[in-house]
């Protein structure tokens, strides 16, 4: 069996205003928990530097993603990594769009950004709050 941790943040946000990223402490905590796999899911942006830096420094892959605000509520959009430029165009509109923990994007919005969603791993929270509601899941 595969352990995979696919929401780590590393980015202080406005979501997240006191938060402090250590590379050491990812390590310690990749190591400690026995990870195979991580991926970077920052509050409504994405650092390809830092992402970079933290690609190199694990042993283990590391995929791109950010955590969108989307309709009220929360999911985790993961990128396979084969085009990390892209996608960090792609996420600073999220960023643009999102300047208060308040707001948020539209599924539509979220289309007309990243395109087809059938190329990511797409993550609602459902059993957080804010929970996501019933119809942006069917959308």
């Amino acid at each position: 069996m595969k352990k995979i941790d696919l929401h780590i943040h590393t980015i202080s946000t406005i979501s997240d205003s006191n938060f402090k990223f250590s590379i050491d402490k990812l390590k310690d905590y990749v190591a400690g928990a026995d990870l195979d796999a991580i991926a970077i899911t920052n509050h409504n942006i994405f650092d390809g530097m830092q992402f970079w830096s933290i690609r190199e420094a694990l042993s283990i892959p590391a995929f791109p993603g950010i955590e969108i605000n989307l309709n009220k509520c929360l999911v985790l959009l993961i990128s396979d990594g084969s085009n990390i430029d892209e996608f960090e165009e792609m996420t600073a509109k999220v960023t643009q769009k999102i300047t208060d923990p308040s707001d948020s994007i539209s599924v539509e919005e979220m289309k007309s950004i990243f395109g087809n969603l059938d190329e990511y791993l797409i993550i609602p929270h459902y059993d957080k709050k804010p929970a996501i509601h019933p119809e942006t899941l069917s959308e």
